[in-house]
């Protein structure tokens, strides 16, 4: 997904003269790396919010990178992009609302605490992953959910010493909800481009002022 807009500040380009167009170039070079460590530290980092998403693998926060600038008669166009398929659920016009269903089956499975790492990443899927004995019970609330118990693995030792591809599996004696069962889920968008404009458009126009250029 690609958030545009610093090019739209430069819509009077062509009254600039084209020895200008290089030092716009660098101007909005350096504003796109500007706003890609904005969204990777003020938006991809610390918990979530109504404008804000926590790290969970750190690969939408990673996908974030300046898009090349590129000089086109009369205008400069960059900006940054997202480069993960989901982005475009998360990353959005304020009001979009993205409905996701499943493909291959007939319910969605969220992982639950007890199915997801500390940073809140799947340990695996409803079929395969560190689980057993699993069953679907309806919740007081109505909710399908999927119970089961959780499995490790704990390695040989002959010795004091691990015997390759020789290990122990531990079955947990409590049961434990791993999934919930959707038809689908509803997700806002929480990042905005429209607020990622207004956050660096003052930069930009600060800088093309210094250059004697005013853009409005």
């Amino acid at each position: 997904m690609t958030i545009e807009g610093t090019d739209k500040l430069l819509d009077n380009l062509g009254k600039i003269p084209k020895s200008f167009l290089k030092q716009a170039k660098r101007i909005i070079d350096i504003n796109a790396r500007v706003l890609q460590r904005y969204v990777r530290v003020d938006k991809l980092t610390g918990g979530t919010s109504t404008s804000r998403l926590k790290v969970r693998s750190g690969k939408l926060r990673a996908s974030v990178i300046p898009l090349k600038t590129e000089m086109k008669e009369d205008r400069v166009e960059g900006g940054i992009s997202f480069g993960t398929i989901y982005s475009r659920v998360h990353v959005g016009p304020k009001g979009q609302v993205t409905t996701i269903v499943p493909k291959r089956s007939k319910y969605l499975t969220i992982p639950l605490p007890a199915a997801m790492t500390k940073a809140g990443v799947g340990k695996g899927s409803a079929m395969l992953g560190p689980w057993t004995n699993t069953f679907v019970r309806k919740s007081k609330a109505g909710n399908l959910i999927m119970f089961g118990q959780t499995t490790s693995y704990s390695k040989v030792k002959v010795g004091g010493t691990a015997v390759k591809g020789l290990a122990i599996r531990k079955i947990s004696s409590n049961v434990v909800p791993l999934f919930l069962l959707k038809k689908q889920v509803k997700v806002k968008a929480r990042i905005h481009p429209e607020d990622l404009i207004a956050w660096i458009r003052p930069k930009v126009i600060t800088d093309f002022k210094e250059m004697g250029i005013e853009v409005r």
